[in-house]
């Protein structure tokens, strides 16, 4: 069975939580996000470092622009059925008109963390509706590298026709307060940046380069799909190419091309995102880790992680589970 690499890059950013709720408003506004929330960040941050933040605007209009109010970016117009993803959680703005003055968003919620919010409505005056769907996704940027490197701080897309349910369970059922409620959150959070990851990935110009790119590439999506579903193998070049009907000049070269970097090198990168993962998430030794990410030898295992991650195996997963606030 094929495995999806981007599925893959996606478990392996270690996803520990999300926040989402609708916000209605009508008249004028203009709002400063994301707001400093320790409850956040305690909540979605446990174990990770960074935070995604997507906003999907469901009726009505609005105006986004990136960057604090000292040194803004231009405003952009996201219609009903747009997305705009931050991936780096940046600080941004959004309001009913371009050049509205805005507020920190906190000063409307009374003293309440975001992880309280549900559906929030706003009466500004007479003007128009507006309504967003807001979510807040917590990931581990170190894992995410390599899908995160790919991806500008922001982007925007217009969500298709076969997401709309998707969607408007998220912003109906997904809101409502229920047994198994937050992990039903954190999956709709995750299937809604899985559909923008993936009509991104559609819009990319032919000259782009990255996994994304590398995942509309009919021969590197090949290749990707084998070395993900086996990481633990002993790969060669030579096997690689043989495995997916590819000389080894034409696999190396087009790899190179769009991914920036020798198949083998992707290799060495998603087996130590895939060990990360496991330090984090089971009780196995290290020494069973390095077996299961494809290292005969335990001490080139922690050599090599360590060159990559700049501290030993043991020394990650003891900041793992003691982490408790965002950082880079």
């Amino acid at each position: 069975m094929a495995i999806d690499p981007l599925s893959d890059a996606l478990a392996m950013s270690h996803l520990t939580g999300a926040s989402i709720f609708r916000v209605d408003a009508q008249g004028p506004w203009g709002v400063l996000s994301p707001p400093k929330d320790p409850q956040l960040s305690r909540a979605l941050l446990p174990v990770s470092n960074h935070v995604i933040v997507f906003h999907v605007v469901l009726e009505g209009e609005c105006w986004c622009r990136l960057g604090p109010q000292e040194s803004p970016h231009e405003w952009f117009r996201l219609p009903a059925g747009h997305a705009v993803v931050l991936t780096r959680g940046d600080l941004h703005e959004l309001a009913d008109r371009p050049g509205r003055m805005s507020i920190p968003f906190e000063q409307t919620l009374d003293g309440r963390s975001l992880l309280d919010l549900r559906r929030e409505r706003y009466a500004f005056g007479p003007g128009a509706h507006c309504s967003i769907l807001c979510g807040f996704l917590g990931c581990d940027r170190r894992a995410f590298a390599a899908l995160f490197g790919a991806l500008p701080a922001l982007f925007t897309v217009g969500i298709e026709q076969r997401s709309k349910a998707l969607l408007q369970y998220a912003a109906n059922e997904a809101l409502e307060e229920r047994p198994g409620a937050p992990a039903l959150r954190v999956r709709m959070a995750e299937l809604l940046l899985m559909e923008a990851l993936s009509l991104y990935m559609q819009e990319l110009p032919p000259s782009a380069t990255g996994l994304l790119a590398g995942l509309r590439d009919p021969l590197v999506e090949r290749a990707l799909q084998a070395l993900h579903a086996a990481p633990d193998r002993a790969w060669s070049v030579e096997k690689l190419a043989a495995g997916i009907d590819s000389s080894r000049s034409s696999l190396a070269n087009r790899f190179r091309t769009v991914l920036e970097e020798p198949p083998m090198h992707y290799l060495t990168r998603l087996r130590m995102q895939r060990a990360a993962l496991y330090l984090d998430s089971r009780s196995c030794s290290v020494d069973q880790v390095a077996r299961e990410v494809g290292y005969a030898s335990s001490a080139a295992f922690q050599r090599a992680f360590k060159r990559h991650f700049g501290v030993p195996p043991a020394t990650w997963r003891h900041q793992a589970h003691t982490t408790t606030s965002p950082g880079d």
